[in-house]
């Protein structure tokens, strides 16, 4: 008899599954609703091809650390929970996941089905909670549908738009038999190339264009798309902007096509390019990323749409052409035939003057007070000299995060990592601990402010418990400081976004963490050196002044931009 047709417990059929779809690491935290999943996890470990379990402090960084792997490998990570509060624990995490693209499958664990109608110990509808965060949730009701139902969860994850599923199983369903599993792969179907009358449509726009700008989304980044693009670029000499979560598209080979990014206040180059363009090519570009009516003023120049779905039509995005297939190929097809662009004098300006205001604001004030704290652009600035290209970068959200967004130049893709759909604090720390984990034996660097950090710092127990190396930077303001000079900018003031300022360093090393804290740039290089070459997770303490951020990073100051 074969092994899939032997009985065995639906909690086993749930790992051989795992192990089909080529899971390495399943983030979770125990409860007795979900223990047959864990035990079943128990029972293969260390197994060739088997997942390791990953215990961690709370839901929302399981959730996080899963959403990391999905994005840095493309296979789906895992996160496995217990009923109640267990799974509604997870809800931030998801919804970051679904809204930024990010393959992620939720197992979580659920009363039994006698207890479904009463009102008992954490009994909940998970199913109607998973399913306003998530791309589909289902409760599975019969030990022979767990394999397919998680079968499922991963095909709906990895299909454009990535995003999160969720399986709810019942306590009593995961302990009964069943004879139906799936321990092969199920291969996703191969997609092919925009139609022919789509690409001579873009190409014709192309060729009529004097100012074309392309706009690289977050689905640009897999590798083979990165490839295509860039011999996109080397034959057609385009310019690239950014947007923040396609930081690293473009390569050090072809930075002279790259013209920054876009993301927040229309007051950078790649928001100029954007405005002066007469078309707009996007590639794997998502409304989330920055919306349209950021970036479409005037809403009169053709869009040509380049990506694997259909576009969202809305009263600020309305394609001339769309370009629906997969898009390396498409790509490709483009590449063959585009030819050099010959852009027109007042092109060549515009470009020659904003590649030249971008490199002159990289680099922050040298006659900076420190005293007051340290300049947050050449915070970052230090953090450029001190890695290597090879670092991957993870990035939470605040006022650091713009800085990083506009000032940290990178060439690879899915190497500078942020949460730009619902910009969810708490972040880059369990990134960085997945990161660790997918890129092993490479530099891996984590950034957040103090709100952020103290948001999910107690991963640091799980870090060190797992032996990952990494070293976060803390940009510390003792504030909610985006919130805070946005706050000025509309009322004058600011009302609830003071915090404390703890003992970071010692918070650190109470987790068997390196801890460390500069207060002086001319340190912060030496610094992060050393850091980096510690063993372990290590935590840098950086006091900063954000007193000039209304004035860098507020407002829609493209109009004085142009003048």
């Amino acid at each position: 008899m074969a092994a899939s047709q032997l009985p065995r417990r639906s909690a086993d059929r749930v790992v051989e599954a795992l192990c089909a779809e080529g899971v390495k690491w399943v983030f979770g935290v125990p409860g007795a609703k979900i223990d047959p999943v864990f035990d079943a996890l128990a029972e293969v470990e260390g197994q060739q091809g088997a997942p390791r379990l990953v215990t961690c402090r709370t839901e929302q960084d399981a959730a996080f650390m899963a959403a990391a792997v999905g994005r840095l490998t493309g296979v789906p990570g895992v996160v496995l929970v217990t009923s109640g509060p267990g799974t509604s624990n997870l809800a931030t995490g998801l919804v970051t996941a679904t809204t930024e693209g990010d393959p992620v499958v939720a197992i979580c664990g659920a009363v039994a089905r006698s207890q479904h109608l009463k009102r008992t110990h954490q009994a909940m509808d998970a199913v109607s909670l998973l399913s306003s965060v998530t791309k589909s949730a289902c409760e599975v009701t019969d030990p022979d549908n767990v394999a397919e139902a998680l079968i499922g969860a991963f095909r709906t994850a990895l299909h454009e738009p990535r995003g999160a599923a969720a399986v709810v199983l019942p306590y009593d369903v995961s302990t009964e038999p069943t004879r139906i599993g799936f321990s092969d792969p199920v291969m996703a179907a191969a997609k092919g190339p925009a139609s022919a009358q789509s690409v001579d449509r873009a190409l014709e726009l192309i060729r009529q264009a004097r100012f074309p700008v392309l706009l690289a989304g977050a689905r640009s980044g897999d590798d083979h798309v990165v490839a295509a693009f860039h011999e996109l670029l080397r034959a057609s000499g385009l310019p690239v902007v950014e947007t923040f979560q396609a930081a690293g598209l473009v390569s050090r080979e072809l930075e002279a096509n790259y013209l920054g990014r876009v993301g927040f206040a229309r007051n950078q180059p790649g928001d100029v390019l954007l405005d002066q363009a007469d078309l707009v090519i996007s590639v794997g570009y998502d409304f989330v990323e920055f919306g349209p009516a950021e970036w479409n003023v005037g809403k009169a120049r053709p869009i040509v749409h380049i990506d694997e779905i259909a576009a969202d039509v809305d009263n600020d995005y309305r394609p001339t052409v769309e370009l629906v297939g997969d898009i390396a190929t498409t790509l490709g097809l483009l590449s063959q035939r585009i030819g050099t662009i010959e852009f027109s004098d007042a092109a060549r300006h515009v470009i020659a003057r904003e590649r030249g205001r971008l490199a002159l604001t990289d680099l922050g004030d040298p006659d900076h007070d420190d005293s007051a704290g340290l300049d947050p652009v050449a915070v970052v600035a230090a953090i450029r000299e001190a890695l290597p290209d090879s670092a991957t970068v993870l990035c939470d959200v605040g006022s650091h995060y713009l800085y990083m967004a506009r000032h940290f130049r990178t060439y690879r893709p899915r190497s500078l990592l942020f949460s730009n759909g619902q910009q969810t604090l708490g972040v880059a720390l369990p990134w960085a601990i997945s990161a660790s984990l997918a890129r092993p034996g490479t530099p891996i660097f984590s950034v957040s402010g103090d709100g952020g950090f103290l948001y999910s710092a107690v991963e640091l127990d799980t870090a060190v418990r797992l032996g990952t190396s990494f070293t976060h930077l803390v940009f510390n303001d003792s504030s909610y400081n985006m919130v805070a000079f946005q706050q000025e900018q509309k009322y004058g003031r600011t009302a609830g976004v003071d915090l404390g300022n703890p003992d970071l360093v010692g918070f650190a090393r109470s987790f068997g963490a390196h801890g460390h804290r500069v207060t002086r740039i001319g340190d912060l290089v030496g610094t992060i050196r050393a850091a980096m070459s510690e063993a372990g997770p290590s935590v840098i303490d950086v006091p900063v002044d954000y007193s000039n951020n209304l004035r860098q990073l507020g407002g829609d100051l493209l109009a004085d931009v142009l003048l």
